[in-house]
């Protein structure tokens, strides 16, 4: 299996990586990854759902002081183009 993905993480491409990774539903083997990429799955929840929000998140989240007035600012998402949430 480390032979057919080259030596390398099958998500990073890192080489040497160490974790056989599984399906936790199934338990069939998916392939070998390194330490980060089995542990980032894992915190996922190897939910495709998950994963797919947080790059949706990456993209486009990174949310900039905008000026809307003279002196007077508010936080803003460039790609949302609404103020952040106040509930945590």
């Amino acid at each position: 299996m480390l032979a057919a993905q080259c030596g390398a993480c099958a998500v990073c491409g890192d080489p040497n990586p160490e974790h056989l990774d599984h399906d936790h539903r199934t338990g069939w083997v998916r392939g070998i990854l390194c330490f980060n990429c089995n542990g980032g799955l894992g915190q996922f929840r190897d939910s495709p759902t998950r994963l797919a929000r947080a790059i949706t998140y990456l993209r486009g989240t990174t949310w900039q002081w905008v000026l809307i007035h003279p002196g007077v600012f508010q936080m803003c998402s460039p790609t949302r183009g609404r103020p952040p949430s106040r509930h945590f």
